[in-house]
């Protein structure tokens, strides 16, 4: 697509996007850790919004509680930072 041609904002938005996500991520990473620390690290308990690992329509792929805070929210926190990152480097060249 053309520069002149369409909406310039979306890319804009997008951005924003991945970075309001990003935020959301970390702070439930945050709370989840401040959650178990203060719990005596007891994974017993689940805290926090749900988090599938396949298929989230079906029950059988939810993250238990132990593997959010160890491997759930890093891999988000991951992607996010990557995505925001490579979408913002092209928005500071003017790619879009």
């Amino acid at each position: 697509m053309l520069k002149n041609e369409g909406p310039g904002y979306v890319p804009h938005l997008i951005a924003v996007g991945l970075a309001v996500l990003l935020i959301w991520e970390i702070h439930w990473f945050i709370r989840a850790l401040l959650f178990y620390k203060g719990n005596g690290w007891d994974f017993t308990v689940d805290f926090g919004p749900k988090m599938y690992k396949g298929d989230w329509a079906s029950p059988e792929f939810e993250m238990s509680p132990k593997e959010k805070p160890v491997s759930g929210y890093p891999i988000f926190i991951l992607f996010l930072s990557v995505a925001l990152a490579c979408f913002s480097v092209a928005l500071y060249e003017g790619k879009f």
